[in-house]
């Protein structure tokens, strides 16, 4: 009796010896979690101090402050944003989120990117400051400078072609040339080391 209840517990070994068989399983695909939605309404408390400060800094670069706000909620945002957030969340008008993000996108300091599953066009900021810094200096400091120095030079030849002209305001004009040149001379090398990331 007892030898025919262990021969019923005795599972059968399969046929290639080793060991019992298990059903097979089927690998199953996980998808992927849903996107979070995007926020809208106003900024909060906390967002607005943020935007504002890069109002702030980018006041320095003498743009408008819609620049500014721009970068900032991309910054803060931390994912792409298409182009009708800028407005509903910042309170800008069409033309001042369309204005601002091409300037930023002239600086390298936005770029557009593509969104799976959607056909908008989305941005993106470059989340280093350095690169708004860098892009100003190449943009539109560099461009003032060289029109700067031509305008002196102009000047320098006009006043050494003139009997008459005051020697003092000679003196000056050749002073602001050669302080003009070196600027520009300089001003490669700071880009550069704006560029720098840490």
């Amino acid at each position: 009796m007892r030898l025919a209840l262990l021969s019923r517990r005795r599972k059968p070994a399969p046929a290639n010896g080793r060991g019992p068989a298990t059903p097979a399983r089927h690998p199953t695909t996980e998808s992927a979690p849903p996107a979070q939605p995007l926020t809208s309404g106003p900024l909060n408390a906390s967002e607005r101090e943020l935007v504002e400060w890069f109002v702030d800094f980018t006041a320095l670069m003498g743009v408008p402050a819609s620049v500014g706000e721009i970068y900032g909620l991309l910054y803060l945002a931390g994912r792409p944003l298409p182009f009708e957030n800028f407005v509903e969340r910042l309170g800008i008008s069409k033309g001042s989120a369309s204005q601002g993000l091409k300037f930023l996108r002239t600086l390298g300091a936005v770029r557009t990117v593509a969104v799976e599953g959607d056909r908008r066009e989305f941005y993106e900021a470059e989340i280093s400051p350095t690169r708004l810094v860098a892009g100003f200096l190449k943009e539109k400091v560099q461009p003032r400078l060289k029109e700067s120095d031509e305008r002196l030079a102009r000047l320098k030849k006009t006043l050494a072609a003139m009997e008459t002209a005051d020697p003092v305001l000679a003196e000056r004009v050749h002073r602001l040339h050669i302080w003009n040149q070196r600027a520009r001379q300089f001003l490669p090398v700071v880009s550069g080391l704006v560029k720098i990331r840490t």
